[in-house]
Protein backbone atom coordinates (compact mmCIF):
# COMPACT_ATOMS: atom_id res chain seq x y z
CA UNK A 1 0.00 0.00 0.00
CA UNK A 2 1.38 3.68 -0.93
CA UNK A 3 2.34 5.80 1.49
CA UNK A 4 -0.64 8.18 2.30
CA UNK A 5 0.18 12.06 2.12
CA UNK A 6 -1.72 15.21 3.00
CA UNK A 7 -3.91 17.31 1.30
CA UNK A 8 -1.52 20.34 -0.18
CA UNK A 9 -2.30 23.53 0.49
CA UNK A 10 -3.18 24.09 -3.31
CA UNK A 11 -6.14 21.50 -3.10
CA UNK A 12 -7.47 22.83 0.44
CA UNK A 13 -7.51 26.41 -1.33
CA UNK A 14 -9.21 24.84 -4.69
CA UNK A 15 -11.50 23.18 -1.75
CA UNK A 16 -12.09 26.43 0.01
CA UNK A 17 -12.98 28.27 -3.14
CA UNK A 18 -15.48 26.03 -3.72
CA UNK A 19 -17.02 26.64 -0.42
CA UNK A 20 -16.79 29.95 -0.98
CA UNK A 21 -19.14 29.58 -4.00
CA UNK A 22 -21.93 28.23 -1.62
CA UNK A 23 -20.95 30.67 0.85
CA UNK A 24 -21.40 33.49 -1.99
CA UNK A 25 -24.97 31.96 -2.67
CA UNK A 26 -26.37 31.60 0.58
CA UNK A 27 -25.17 35.10 1.59
CA UNK A 28 -27.12 36.66 -1.23
CA UNK A 29 -30.40 34.90 -0.30
CA UNK A 30 -30.38 35.42 2.56
CA UNK A 31 -29.53 39.30 2.02
CA UNK A 32 -30.35 42.31 4.37
CA UNK A 33 -33.51 43.67 4.36
CA UNK A 34 -33.41 46.61 2.16
CA UNK A 35 -32.83 44.32 -0.97
CA UNK A 36 -35.89 43.62 -2.85
CA UNK A 37 -36.52 40.12 -3.62
CA UNK A 38 -34.17 38.38 -0.80
CA UNK A 39 -34.95 36.15 2.37
CA UNK A 40 -34.19 38.77 5.08
CA UNK A 41 -36.79 41.55 2.85
CA UNK A 42 -39.40 38.89 2.73
CA UNK A 43 -39.39 38.29 6.84
CA UNK A 44 -39.44 42.02 6.73
CA UNK A 45 -42.45 42.21 4.77
CA UNK A 46 -44.01 40.20 7.81
CA UNK A 47 -42.24 42.44 10.58
CA UNK A 48 -43.46 45.39 8.93
CA UNK A 49 -47.44 44.16 8.47
CA UNK A 50 -47.20 43.40 12.24
CA UNK A 51 -46.01 47.18 12.79
CA UNK A 52 -48.64 48.75 10.38
CA UNK A 53 -51.68 47.13 12.50
CA UNK A 54 -52.97 50.36 14.05
CA UNK A 55 -56.30 49.76 15.01
CA UNK A 56 -57.52 49.59 18.59
CA UNK A 57 -58.89 45.58 17.77
CA UNK A 58 -55.16 44.34 16.82
CA UNK A 59 -53.38 45.52 19.77
CA UNK A 60 -53.40 42.16 20.65
CA UNK A 61 -52.15 40.62 17.22
CA UNK A 62 -48.90 43.25 17.20
CA UNK A 63 -48.13 42.47 20.85
CA UNK A 64 -48.24 38.63 20.84
CA UNK A 65 -46.39 38.51 16.83
CA UNK A 66 -44.37 41.61 16.91
CA UNK A 67 -41.21 40.27 18.50
CA UNK A 68 -41.18 37.34 17.07
CA UNK A 69 -41.43 38.67 13.31
CA UNK A 70 -38.83 40.56 14.28
CA UNK A 71 -36.43 37.45 15.46
CA UNK A 72 -37.07 36.10 12.26
CA UNK A 73 -35.45 39.33 10.27
CA UNK A 74 -32.69 38.74 12.82
CA UNK A 75 -31.99 35.17 12.20
CA UNK A 76 -32.12 35.36 8.61
CA UNK A 77 -29.44 38.09 8.62
CA UNK A 78 -27.47 36.36 10.78
CA UNK A 79 -24.09 35.34 8.82
CA UNK A 80 -23.19 32.91 11.38
CA UNK A 81 -25.87 30.82 10.57
CA UNK A 82 -23.94 29.88 7.22
CA UNK A 83 -20.66 29.39 8.64
CA UNK A 84 -22.26 26.72 11.29
CA UNK A 85 -22.32 24.70 7.63
CA UNK A 86 -18.83 24.21 7.55
CA UNK A 87 -18.24 23.18 10.82
CA UNK A 88 -17.73 19.39 10.31
CA UNK A 89 -15.33 20.47 7.31
CA UNK A 90 -12.94 22.61 9.61
CA UNK A 91 -12.93 19.66 12.15
CA UNK A 92 -12.15 17.24 9.99
CA UNK A 93 -9.21 19.47 8.05
CA UNK A 94 -7.40 19.80 11.27
CA UNK A 95 -7.56 16.58 12.71
CA UNK A 96 -6.52 15.26 9.01
CA UNK A 97 -3.49 17.92 9.35
CA UNK A 98 -3.17 17.03 12.60
CA UNK A 99 -1.57 20.51 13.40
CA UNK A 100 -2.21 23.87 13.65
CA UNK A 101 -4.39 25.43 10.33
CA UNK A 102 -2.97 28.81 9.96
CA UNK A 103 0.77 27.94 10.31
CA UNK A 104 0.05 25.29 7.63
CA UNK A 105 -1.50 27.98 5.44
CA UNK A 106 1.14 30.28 6.42
CA UNK A 107 3.68 27.98 5.28
CA UNK A 108 2.18 27.47 1.78
CA UNK A 109 2.15 30.99 0.86
CA UNK A 110 -1.41 30.75 -0.45
CA UNK A 111 -4.82 32.42 0.98
CA UNK A 112 -8.30 31.45 1.27
CA UNK A 113 -11.10 33.79 0.03
CA UNK A 114 -12.27 36.57 1.81
CA UNK A 115 -16.03 34.78 1.53
CA UNK A 116 -14.18 31.60 3.04
CA UNK A 117 -12.97 33.72 6.19
CA UNK A 118 -16.52 35.57 6.27
CA UNK A 119 -19.16 32.17 6.02
CA UNK A 120 -16.60 29.59 6.24
CA UNK A 121 -13.92 29.59 8.87
CA UNK A 122 -13.99 32.93 11.10
CA UNK A 123 -10.95 31.59 12.88
CA UNK A 124 -8.34 31.37 9.89
CA UNK A 125 -5.90 34.72 10.82
CA UNK A 126 -6.57 37.79 8.78
CA UNK A 127 -2.66 36.93 6.98
CA UNK A 128 -4.06 33.73 5.18
CA UNK A 129 -6.95 35.91 3.54
CA UNK A 130 -6.83 38.23 0.91
CA UNK A 131 -9.79 41.23 0.79
CA UNK A 132 -12.22 42.06 -0.94
CA UNK A 133 -11.82 44.75 -3.48
CA UNK A 134 -11.38 48.02 -1.70
CA UNK A 135 -11.42 51.43 -2.73
CA UNK A 136 -8.49 53.12 -0.84
CA UNK A 137 -8.72 56.43 -2.72
CA UNK A 138 -9.57 58.48 -5.49
CA UNK A 139 -8.05 60.98 -7.51
CA UNK A 140 -10.46 64.29 -9.92
CA UNK A 141 -7.35 65.43 -11.81
CA UNK A 142 -8.28 69.27 -12.53
CA UNK A 143 -5.11 70.23 -14.96
CA UNK A 144 -1.36 68.52 -15.66
CA UNK A 145 -0.37 67.30 -12.30
CA UNK A 146 -2.86 68.76 -9.97
CA UNK A 147 -6.00 67.26 -8.50
CA UNK A 148 -8.44 66.65 -5.76
CA UNK A 149 -7.99 63.57 -4.19
CA UNK A 150 -10.42 61.62 -1.91
CA UNK A 151 -9.77 59.33 0.76
CA UNK A 152 -11.30 55.93 0.51
CA UNK A 153 -11.42 53.24 2.83
CA UNK A 154 -8.55 50.86 4.58
CA UNK A 155 -8.74 47.25 4.26
CA UNK A 156 -9.81 45.60 7.66
CA UNK A 157 -6.65 44.06 9.00
CA UNK A 158 -8.61 42.54 11.69
CA UNK A 159 -10.27 40.50 9.12
CA UNK A 160 -7.92 40.31 5.95
CA UNK A 161 -4.39 40.55 5.32
CA UNK A 162 -3.08 43.79 2.33
CA UNK A 163 -3.09 42.85 -1.37
CA UNK A 164 -1.67 44.44 -4.45
CA UNK A 165 -2.93 47.93 -5.49
CA UNK A 166 -4.07 48.94 -8.66
CA UNK A 167 -5.16 51.71 -10.73
CA UNK A 168 -8.47 51.85 -12.53
CA UNK A 169 -9.79 54.78 -14.54
CA UNK A 170 -13.23 56.00 -13.32
CA UNK A 171 -13.68 58.79 -14.97
CA UNK A 172 -14.43 59.85 -18.84
CA UNK A 173 -11.42 58.09 -21.10
CA UNK A 174 -7.90 59.64 -20.34
CA UNK A 175 -7.10 63.14 -22.23
CA UNK A 176 -4.08 63.42 -24.41
CA UNK A 177 -1.81 62.90 -21.83
CA UNK A 178 -0.18 59.64 -19.69
CA UNK A 179 -0.79 59.84 -16.46
CA UNK A 180 2.30 59.18 -14.14
CA UNK A 181 1.35 58.63 -10.19
CA UNK A 182 2.77 57.43 -7.41
CA UNK A 183 0.53 56.17 -4.72
CA UNK A 184 1.95 55.81 -0.78
CA UNK A 185 0.91 52.67 0.39
CA UNK A 186 0.67 51.84 4.04
CA UNK A 187 1.76 47.73 4.18
CA UNK A 188 0.13 45.52 6.64
CA UNK A 189 3.50 46.07 8.68
CA UNK A 190 2.92 49.45 9.28
CA UNK A 191 5.85 50.88 6.86
CA UNK A 192 4.70 52.69 4.31
CA UNK A 193 6.23 52.29 0.47
CA UNK A 194 5.66 54.30 -2.80
CA UNK A 195 4.42 52.20 -6.04
CA UNK A 196 4.54 54.30 -9.18
CA UNK A 197 2.93 53.47 -12.70
CA UNK A 198 1.53 55.06 -16.19
CA UNK A 199 -1.77 55.04 -16.90
CA UNK A 200 -1.93 55.79 -20.96
CA UNK A 201 -3.39 58.41 -22.91
CA UNK A 202 -6.80 57.55 -24.21
CA UNK A 203 -7.25 54.47 -21.58
CA UNK A 204 -10.98 54.15 -21.06
CA UNK A 205 -13.44 53.90 -18.40
CA UNK A 206 -12.43 50.41 -16.14
CA UNK A 207 -8.98 50.29 -17.70
CA UNK A 208 -7.08 49.11 -14.78
CA UNK A 209 -2.88 49.26 -14.07
CA UNK A 210 -1.73 46.79 -11.46
CA UNK A 211 1.21 48.43 -9.26
CA UNK A 212 4.05 47.00 -7.64
CA UNK A 213 3.72 43.03 -7.09
CA UNK A 214 1.22 40.30 -5.98
CA UNK A 215 3.50 39.68 -2.91
CA UNK A 216 2.70 43.42 -1.70
CA UNK A 217 0.23 43.37 1.51
CA UNK A 218 -1.52 47.27 1.21
CA UNK A 219 -3.76 47.66 3.17
CA UNK A 220 -4.16 51.48 2.70
CA UNK A 221 -2.76 54.73 1.07
CA UNK A 222 -1.90 58.12 2.54
CA UNK A 223 -2.22 59.46 -0.79
CA UNK A 224 -1.73 60.36 -5.10
CA UNK A 225 0.95 62.46 -6.71
CA UNK A 226 0.71 62.36 -10.26
CA UNK A 227 2.35 64.17 -13.45
CA UNK A 228 0.60 64.94 -16.53
CA UNK A 229 -2.81 64.46 -16.74
CA UNK A 230 -6.04 66.11 -18.15
CA UNK A 231 -8.62 68.01 -17.03
CA UNK A 232 -11.97 66.20 -16.75
CA UNK A 233 -9.84 62.74 -15.48
CA UNK A 234 -10.13 60.34 -13.18
CA UNK A 235 -9.02 57.65 -11.35
CA UNK A 236 -8.91 55.71 -8.37
CA UNK A 237 -6.62 53.37 -6.13
CA UNK A 238 -7.77 49.97 -4.30
CA UNK A 239 -6.50 46.39 -3.55
CA UNK A 240 -6.12 43.24 -5.88
CA UNK A 241 -8.33 40.47 -5.21
CA UNK A 242 -5.57 37.05 -5.07
CA UNK A 243 -8.27 35.67 -7.48
CA UNK A 244 -12.00 35.47 -8.58
CA UNK A 245 -14.92 32.97 -8.10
Amino acid sequence: MPAQRLITQAEYIALTDDLARMINVLLTAKGVEDTPACAAAHAAAVRNTLTAFAEPDKADITVDLLPAAIAVVTAVERESEVSSLCAGFNSAIISHLGQDLNTWLGAGGLRVHHLFRRGGNTAIQPANVFPPATILGSMAVTGSGAGTFTDGQAVSTSLYGGAQVELEVTGNPLGVADIVATVACVLAGGTTENRSGTIPNGSAVGFKLALGSTADRVVNITGITFGGGTNGDAFRAQTVEDRSL
